[in-house]
C-alpha cells in the first residue's frame, strides 16, 4: 500500500504543479543537453587526437657506413623496444627513390654516389602515443649501436598533449557547473512544491505519517523530473547530432552509452536534489 501510494503521489505531483514541473523538466533537459554536447565534443576531440597521434612515426637513421644488411638487422632490436608496433626498413636505394619522388631529381645526377643512409620508420602502439612515452621510446632506440639519429614531430605531440589537458579541464568544469545548476533547479522546485502543500503535510503528520512516508512521493517526483529532462536532452542531442553529421562534419561519431549516461545522471540528480530539498524543508516546517 505504501509503495503504490508513493508512486501515485509522485505522479500526481505533476498534475498539481504542471507549469512548475514543465519548467523544471525543460530546465533540466537544457542543462543536460549542454552536458551531453560537451561530452560529445570531448569524445570527438579525443578521437581526432588519437587519429593525429596514430599518424606520428619515428624515423630512425642508421650510421651512413652501415650496409643495408647490417642496418636491417638492427630493425629487429628496434622491434623489441617496448611500445613499438611495427618497423619498416628503408634501404639506401629506396631512400634515393623517395628523394627523387619528393624533389623531382635523381640523386645520381647531382652526386656520384648515394649519400643517403639506410633508415626505418617506426609505428607506435596505441597506449604509448603520448609525448612522454614516445620520448622514452626514442631515447631507447637512440642507445642502440648503429643508430645515428631518431626524428619525430616532438613539438606537435607536446602541443596536442597540452591542448588535450585544457579541453578536458574545461569540459569537466562546465559539466560540474551544469550539474550543480540542475540540482539547484530541482531543489527550488521541490521546495516550492512542499511549501504549496504544507497544509496537507501538516495533516499527514497529525494522523501519524512518518517523515519517510511524507518524503518519498517528493523524491519520486524529483526522480521523474530528472529522467524526463534527460530523455528530452537525449532527443535533442540525437536531432542536432544527425544535423551536424549530414551538413557540417560527416565523420562525427556518438557513443550510444551517452544517452544512457544522461538518463542515469538525470535520475541521480533528481533523486539527490529532491531528497536533500524535502529533508531540509520538512525539518523547517516543523
Amino acid at each position: 500500500m505504501s509503495f503504490w501510494f508513493t508512486i501515485k503521489e509522485g505522479f500526481q505531483g505533476f498534475r498539481r504543479a504542471r507549469l512548475a514541473s514543465l519548467i523544471t523538466i525543460s530546465s533540466i533537459g537544457f542543462t543536460l543537453l549542454l552536458i551531453g554536447f560537451f561530452l560529445l565534443f570531448s569524445y570527438n576531440v579525443n578521437r581526432w587526437i588519437g587519429h593525429e597521434r596514430a599518424r606520428v612515426e619515428l624515423e630512425v637513421f642508421f650510421e651512413p657506413d652501415l650496409t643495408d644488411g647490417q642496418a636491417q638487422k638492427l630493425t629487429g632490436k628496434i622491434q623489441k623496444v617496448e611500445g613499438v608496433a611495427a618497423v619498416k626498413f628503408i634501404s639506401k636505394s629506396e631512400a634515393a627513390k623517395r628523394f627523387e619522388k619528393e624533389f623531382g631529381q635523381n640523386i645520381y645526377d647531382v652526386l656520384e654516389s648515394n649519400p643517403l643512409p639506410p633508415s626505418c620508420t617506426v609505428k607506435i602502439k596505441g597506449g604509448y602515443r603520448s609525448a612522454l612515452s614516445i620520448r622514452k621510446i626514442s631515447a631507447q632506440i637512440q642507445k642502440i649501436d648503429g643508430v645515428s639519429e631518431v626524428v619525430y614531430a616532438r613539438d606537435i605531440l607536446a602541443l596536442i598533449d597540452r591542448y588535450m589537458v585544457i579541453v578536458y579541464l574545461i569540459a569537466a568544469a562546465v559539466g560540474l557547473l551544469l550539474a550543480i545548476i540542475s540540482m539547484v533547479l530541482l531543489y527550488n522546485t521541490i521546495r516550492l512544491t512542499i511549501h504549496a502543500r504544507r497544509d496537507i503535510i501538516e495533516i499527514m503528520e497529525l494522523v501519524g505519517a512518518t517523515p519517510g512516508f511524507i518524503r518519498r512521493p517528493f523524491v519520486v517526483e524529483g526522480f521523474l523530473h530528472g529522467v524526463l529532462g534527460a530523455l528530452l536532452a537525449d532527443g535533442m542531442i540525437y536531432l542536432v547530432f544527425e544535423l551536424i553529421k549530414r551538413t557540417v562534419y560527416p565523420y562525427a561519431q556518438i557513443r550510444s552509452e551517452l544517452y544512457l549516461f544522461l538518463v542515469v545522471f538525470g535520475a541521480l540528480i533528481g533523486y539527490i536534489s529532491s531528497k536533500w530539498s524535502v529533508s531540509k524543508h520538512l525539518a523547517y516546517l516543523k
